[in-house]
């Protein structure tokens, strides 16, 4: 591994051990990097750097560290989401794999993958997942423009903005039938069931799924 790598991996884990309480000089050394422990060579570079802090026993990142740190973070938590919303694995076994993709997702990507998740606040463990600037426009937006299909008239066209659900079924069963963030619908019947039309088809879906797909009436 590089060592930009291994110092990506170190401030990693002291951003997710301050969120413990507990970052101290100690606790941040028993860790352990691809099965090797942070030795106090690499933390003193990542001071000299100005990315983390070593005061007394106590570890700190500096704002400098947070902000390389914090993509980071975002892209593993919302790996570990798409893991386990989407493809189905169990909480447990997602760790290496969310490793991995939290170095090679871009910021394009990173950013469909929240927008489909429906912007999820916190990863599989609890632990929450930074915002990012696609959060921020749908916070911005919420107010005037987004709206649940549920909420539309019959006749109403929408282009999705995110689906927001932590159902994997029901996220699996709206991909494989075309319905994802950037397509465009219309709504052809809303009683007794939800029509919708998406490119050359009509889809029946039941009231919840249609309260979780979110849109921009498409004039």
């Amino acid at each position: 591994m590089k060592i930009v790598n291994i110092n990506a991996e170190i401030l990693e884990a002291v951003w997710t051990c301050e969120e413990k309480g507990n970052c101290t000089f100690d606790a941040v050394k028993m860790m352990t990097i691809n099965s090797h422990p942070i030795d106090d060579a690499l933390l003193s570079e990542l001071d000299r750097s100005g990315l983390l802090t070593i005061q007394k026993n106590e570890v700190r990142l500096t704002e400098k560290g947070r902000n390389e740190a914090k993509p980071i973070i975002r892209r593993h938590r919302l790996a570990e989401r798409l893991l386990t919303d989407v493809l189905g694995m169990r909480v447990e076994e997602t760790e290496a794999s969310a490793c991995e993709y939290e170095h090679v997702l871009a910021p394009g990507l990173t950013e469909a993958i929240c927008t489909l998740l429906g912007h999820p606040r916190e990863c599989p463990h609890g632990s929450p997942i930074p915002e990012g600037e696609c959060c921020k426009r749908l916070e911005s937006s919420f107010t005037s423009a987004v709206k649940s299909l549920d909420s539309m008239s019959v006749g109403n066209e929408m282009k999705i903005a995110y689906i927001r659900t932590n159902d994997n079924t029901m996220i699996n069963k709206l991909v494989t039938f075309g319905i994802s963030p950037g397509k465009k619908l219309k709504i052809r019947q809303k009683s007794p069931t939800f029509v919708i039309e998406i490119g050359h088809s009509q889809i029946a879906l039941e009231r919840n799924i249609a309260m979780a797909i979110y849109g921009l009436e498409d004039r």
